[in-house]
């Protein structure tokens, strides 16, 4: 791999590192913190997913930028800071305090979906011009191993100034390593090869993106992933508020077996792409689902008495199918969409797969908040089972897809 690729390989790792450090778990205890309700709990913790339909006005806004190069630093440049500013929000008052949480956790979740579609085909661009072949797989499993190193930092410091009664300082100290990241990212980010000013030049309107639909096979993988962010909306995704809100697991816990967890994602990820050169990528992919269902299963059975070890189980497991998800669906977009036409394809894939994660997030909040106030007559476990039914969708889906790529 070129010296090239190596940068773009670094300035990922540290920024992404970052970002997603700031969602689920630290995200919840943030809500927590602020004494938010479940249901806005529940919303906030899902801005990854659901904001994905800001992506397509990315695609467009790309697609009309003369100073492409300007355009992703500038915005690059406003997600990153407000990711640290997310933390140190703890630093003023309760009321106020979580309002610019909130308002701080929003613009931070736009920026960083809005720039999305072109980052990544930026990173494409890379990628193609020397063609290699493994670059996806070893970005997904550098990022990991970062990951999973500051991840587990920050949730051993919330830990121990919990108990310690000091839980400010915890979100304090989590902000400064989250600075750290997001500014030796800073400093990479201006030395990458600028990106093809002609690149995604095609104009990505919503008739354009909308015309994606009828690319058959790429339409399909779409139609897969869609399916696949509306079903784990009741399990990965309601996850994170029911282990810290409901189920009240402790975050060293949840950091022993969240690393467990990702070591495996990191191991695993050129394992799924050995297993995908033999049996094909939709294959592959519709088989993971198996271990989603078990999983949305074993949630369900779950209870603040039996956490100490479903929780663990879960953890463990749930992670390790995401890299053959995250590198396989990538692998098959890219596939299934021309080179000049990637933004509009890739934003088309954002914006459906966006809205079946907001309308999942809008239902599941709702119901959450109908069981907080007793309107509804069911447990939270009872979510895990809608869940489970919705998974056989993407299954079926992935398994019919009319290509495949080994």
């Amino acid at each position: 791999m070129s010296k090239r690729l190596r940068l773009f390989l670094s300035e990922y790792i540290l920024s992404m590192g970052a970002y997603w450090v700031c969602t689920g778990f630290i995200i919840a205890k943030l809500t927590d913190y602020f004494q938010l309700p479940l249901g806005v709990s529940n919303l906030l913790t899902s801005l990854s997913s659901t904001f994905l339909i800001l992506q397509p006005v990315g695609g467009m806004l790309y697609a009309r930028m003369r100073r492409k190069r300007r355009y992703l630093l500038s915005l690059n440049v406003i997600w990153r800071l407000s990711i640290v500013l997310v933390f140190f929000a703890v630093l003023l008052p309760q009321t106020s305090g979580a309002v610019l949480f909130c308002l701080l956790l929003l613009a931070m979740q736009a920026a960083q979906q809005i720039c999305s579609p072109a980052y990544e085909a930026w990173h494409v661009q890379a990628a193609e011009s020397e063609h290699c072949a493994t670059f996806y797989t070893t970005r997904e499993v550098l990022f990991m191993l970062l990951y999973t190193i500051v991840m587990a930092a920050v949730q051993i410091l919330i830990s121990v100034s919990e108990h310690a009664g000091t839980l400010r300082n915890g979100f304090i100290a989590a902000g400064i390593i989250e600075g750290v990241l997001l500014v030796a990212s800073l400093v990479l980010l201006p030395r990458l090869t600028p990106p093809d000013e002609n690149a995604g030049s095609q104009p990505a309107s919503l008739r354009a993106m909308l015309g994606v639909l009828g690319d058959r096979n790429h339409t399909q993988v779409i139609c897969g992933n869609a399916l696949w962010s509306f079903a784990n909306v009741f399990v990965g995704g309601l996850f994170s508020i029911y282990a810290v809100r409901v189920l009240k697991v402790d975050f060293i816990q949840l950091m022993i077996w969240g690393t467990v967890g990702n070591l495996l994602r990191m191991v695993f990820a050129p394992v799924f792409a050995r297993i995908a050169a033999r049996i094909g990528w939709k294959n592959c992919l519709a088989d993971i689902f198996f271990v989603y269902a078990a999983l949305a299963v074993l949630l369900y059975f779950s209870t603040p008495e039996n956490a100490f070890w479903i929780v663990p189980v879960y953890l463990s497991f749930s992670s390790l199918p995401v890299s053959g998800i995250s590198i396989g669906t990538l692998e098959l977009r890219i596939a299934t969409s021309p080179a000049e036409l990637r933004s509009v394809y890739f934003s088309a894939y954002s914006l459906i797969s966006g809205l079946a994660s907001l309308i999942g997030t809008s239902l599941c909040s709702a119901l959450l908040g109908m069981l907080e106030t007793g309107a509804l007559p069911l447990e939270i476990q009872d979510l895990f089972l809608i869940g489970l039914v919705l998974i056989a969708l993407p299954y079926l889906t992935f398994r019919r897809l009319p290509v495949d790529l080994h």
